[in-house]
């Protein structure tokens, strides 16, 4: 077969699941029963770095929806399009920081999401408490066909006191009480909400939202971390206030791991040592090389002859080590980076059915420069000022791929920036590229026989802790895109 002929999917595993569902339904891997667990355990948390396929088990989970007979149903809330700018003038009082600040704005919206596809999607019309909820939001300008951008925009005219008239009314006339704050209104409506949830009768259909997309968030400058860590405190709150009804409606939130890490609020770290699913592919190698036979199956091969198509396209050893291993030295050991190789050789050379030694070479340096310097790039944007994202290409390469220190890498941004770098700023690049795995760090080990020195890359040792008193390396996947020759 030639290599065109093969499928791959595409970076993006939303795109994937919309124009080659196939995929999910043969060729996924989760020997972890992850899938199983974001939709029937307890967990609601799936936390991974950039890559790792977060939302590969979004479409997975998505996919099982559509199978004939299943009892169900998956809404993704894709939030790459939030307004973040408009939702934070939701937040409560300014006086009130930490996973409160956007709560109950965060439980309004997510309960909404859950209304929507309880009336529009399992065609509650039927059901008189959800009915009755229906109207109130009515009355306060929410419409069941609206998108959440809508809902968001509306309930920030809430929050201001803007058209609440209706809704006062008929909460005075239904509940006897009129509510004379946003956070009074917002907190009454939602426990309205959740009581009627407690009424449903779902007949042992299950309902799923997943909540995707949340890197847009970055972009955001203000109160981001407040966001986040009141979405999480939501999440949790609904999971566990439904769980108490009996009731197989689940909200599932895909984070990634250094989103994680920016929170700084104590109240999650228990949410997180009891909820979250951490997703790495550091000690199961194997799978990934299970993940690329599936996809080389998709073109029709046995499952032997999947197996054995590495092998068959690429050289048998490439600088003493499997080829296999090779190109996995040049990658952060994630699905998409495996994947997106093998795309750059479909790209490159669409109509050979095996690689030379030279041809991989050239594919691996494609793949850099067009990939993993990219992928980097885009993974520090919104942690790391734009300017010195835009630099680092350029000072790695006047490394030269050999060991560098803290001092010697500030010295080469001033020099490119003309002073414009602090060594506190170098210093918060180095723990977000080495806690990413784009820098090792070289440590050195004295025995009887002399100092030996080893290489520890976060995305192969996750408990590694950056020591910026020993010299970095950069990872062997950006030389080739950068010129370096070692």
């Amino acid at each position: 077969m030639k290599l065109k002929d093969y499928e791959f999917g595409f970076a993006d595993a939303t795109k994937e699941y919309i124009r080659k569902p196939e995929i999910f339904e043969n060729a996924f891997y989760d020997t972890r029963n992850i899938v199983d667990k974001l939709i029937n355990g307890f967990e609601f948390l799936l936390v991974g770095r950039k890559g790792v396929g977060k939302s590969a088990y979004s479409a997975k989970i998505q996919s099982l929806s559509k199978l004939p007979d299943n009892e169900l149903v998956a809404k993704l809330m894709n939030l790459s399009d939030f307004e973040f700018s408009t939702f934070a003038k939701t937040g409560i009082d300014s006086d009130v920081s930490g996973t409160q600040k956007y709560k109950s704005s965060w439980d309004f919206v997510l309960l909404f999401t859950i209304y929507k596809t309880l009336f529009n999607d399992l065609q509650m019309t039927e059901c008189d408490p959800i009915n009755d909820i229906i109207y109130l939001l009515d009355q306060a300008g929410f419409s069941l066909d609206s998108e959440y951008k809508a809902d968001i925009v509306r309930l920030t005219k809430v929050k201001l006191g803007i058209g609440v008239v209706n809704l006062d009314a008929e909460f005075e006339k239904k509940y006897n009480t009129s509510p004379n704050s946003y956070l009074e209104r917002i907190s009454v409506i939602t426990e309205k909400m959740l009581y009627s949830i407690s009424k449903v009768y779902l007949n042992d259909r299950k309902v799923i939202i997943v909540i995707d997309g949340l890197d847009d968030i970055l972009r955001y400058k203000k109160n981001k971390a407040e966001i986040i860590s009141s979405l999480i405190r939501s999440v949790d709150f609904i999971n566990d206030k439904v769980a108490q009804f009996n009731k197989k409606i689940k909200i599932v939130l895909l984070i990634r791991e250094d989103i994680i890490a920016m929170l700084n609020d104590p109240d999650l770290n228990k949410i997180i040592q009891d909820g979250a699913i951490i997703l790495n592919w550091n000690n199961r190698l194997d799978e990934l090389k299970k993940i690329v036979d599936l996809r080389f199956k998709l073109c029709g091969l046995t499952e032997k002859n999947a197996e054995e198509c590495w092998d068959k396209i690429f050289p048998t050893k490439i600088r003493g080590k499997t080829s296999w291993i090779h190109v996995l030295d040049h990658t952060l050991y994630k699905p998409r980076d495996i994947l997106q190789f093998l795309k750059y050789c479909q790209t490159e050379y669409p109509d050979n059915e095996t690689l030379t030694l030279s041809e991989t070479q050239n594919v691996l340096k494609v793949y850099s420069n067009k990939y993993f310097i990219e992928e980097m790039k885009n993974e520090l944007s919104g942690f790391i000022d734009e300017d010195i994202i835009y630099l680092i290409p350029t000072v790695f390469r006047r490394l030269g791929g050999r060991a560098f220190d803290l001092r010697e890498i500030g010295r080469l941004f001033d020099e490119q920036c003309n002073k414009c770098v602090t060594v506190e700023s170098v210093k918060t690049l180095l723990l977000y590229l080495f806690d990413a795995g784009y820098i090792g760090q070289l440590v050195s080990n004295g025995n009887k026989n002399g100092t030996k020195r080893s290489v520890i890359f976060k995305y192969r040792n996750p408990t590694a802790r950056i020591d910026y008193y020993q010299k970095f390396i950069t990872h062997q996947g950006l030389h080739s895109g950068l010129g370096v020759r070692l």
